[in-house]
């Protein structure tokens, strides 16, 4: 088989992992947001997008993940590089500017030792033979012994070890391969404490990701883990992947994951990591689940509206971030504009200061006016 046709298939492959974190308006149909040609993924980067090449090392693996297109027992074909050819190849569309990093993954060759050797073997010659020191994100391949995820975070300025469920339940049910608590939650652990001793080990962080819809567990049960990988394992980022059936696996006939509510979920998740909400303030409701037609910050607020409305002029700036439209830059900027001793007098003025005025607008009082009724 041609190398082209290997990366063909391989970069086919790694679509399913997740290394781009989206933020969702939810003013949009709420959608997952690839952007791959080839081997080039373009990932979101400040404001900006890097192209990353992003591949499987081997789409051969001996896993039965029940969701995975690339698990044991779908009949489909498999292809393998070389870690010396995936440097080669990766050093070609580097250095012709075609991408600007290196995203790597593998499906499970022999066992996670063997497998994680050749991923580990692929960035030393990048760094050493090729003396490359742009970007590397290593997939930390679950079951891995301590010593391959150190030297890979040494390596890689990043790492990910996907969870895939919430639950050791909901794993066992997609997969009797991986023990939740051994092979995947033991190695985040050592993710997590090694980054801590020495931040030059994978100096980005470490991430995870959580397949949504292809089996029983809540938003509950999800956002339950997420809190807690947010807070004890210290995980940058937790994508969510919403589930799709695949042809010749054994979830073919599962129902298709509804799209709104991963969504959902990476708002549940943002407002976490970057509001500092807890676990016990996102409202769900009898079923576990959140809601498709509100953002979760906005049901929040709803939750307790007798707090509201509050004057964007003395309200503090802890305060002002539980509001509805306003996010943390334009928060930053009203309490800017307290200290200077400026009212805002209109909501116009408000808008300009980034604030989304038709969510906000019910609860915060501007030049001691507000509209009374909540939508």
């Amino acid at each position: 088989m041609s190398t082209f046709k290997d990366l063909q298939i391989l970069s086919d492959a790694a679509y399913y992992d997740r290394c781009n974190y989206v933020n969702y308006n939810v003013d949009n149909v709420l959608k997952e947001t690839d952007k791959m040609k080839d081997c080039i993924y373009h990932a979101r980067a400040g404001t900006g997008e890097i192209p990353l090449f992003k591949i499987l090392m081997t789409n051969q693996c001996n896993n039965d993940c029940a969701y995975c297109t690339n698990c044991r027992s779908h009949n489909y074909q498999r292809a393998r590089l070389s870690p010396d050819a995936l440097a080669r190849i990766f050093m070609q569309y580097y250095e012709n500017g075609m991408v600007e990093g290196l995203f790597l993954s593998s499906g499970i060759i022999k066992d996670a030792d063997t497998t994680m050797e050749e991923m580990i073997e692929a960035a030393h010659l990048l760094r050493n033979k090729y003396s490359y020191n742009g970007y590397i994100h290593l997939k930390i391949i679950p079951g891995t012994s301590k010593d391959h995820i150190k030297h890979a975070m040494q390596l890689a300025d990043r790492v990910s070890i996907n969870i895939e469920a919430a639950t050791k339940d909901g794993l066992s049910d997609l997969s009797s391969t991986k023990n939740y608590d051994k092979d995947i939650l033991k190695r985040l652990d050592w993710i997590d404490n090694l980054h801590r001793r020495d931040r030059n080990l994978a100096s980005s962080g470490h991430t995870t990701q959580i397949i949504v819809g292809a089996n029983d567990e809540t938003d509950e049960d999800i956002l339950k883990q997420v809190y807690k990988l947010t807070t004890k394992y210290d995980v940058l980022y937790n994508y969510f992947s919403t589930f799709k059936p695949l042809d010749g696996t054994p979830l073919e006939n599962h129902e298709v994951s509804d799209s709104r509510r991963t969504g959902r979920l990476y708002q549940a998740e943002y407002l976490f990591n970057q509001y500092k909400f807890t676990q016990k303030d996102i409202i769900l409701g009898e079923d576990g689940f959140l809601d498709l037609n509100n953002d979760p910050k906005y049901s929040i607020a709803l939750a307790h509206k007798e707090d509201y409305p509050i004057d964007v002029n003395t309200a503090k700036y802890k305060e002002l971030i539980r509001v509805p439209g306003i996010g943390l830059k334009s928060a930053r900027r009203i309490t800017h504009l307290q200290k200077m001793g400026h009212e805002i007098k209109s909501l116009k003025e408000l808008q300009e200061l980034g604030a989304n005025i038709n969510k906000c607008k019910t609860f915060v009082k501007v030049g001691g006016a507000y509209q009374s009724t909540l939508i």
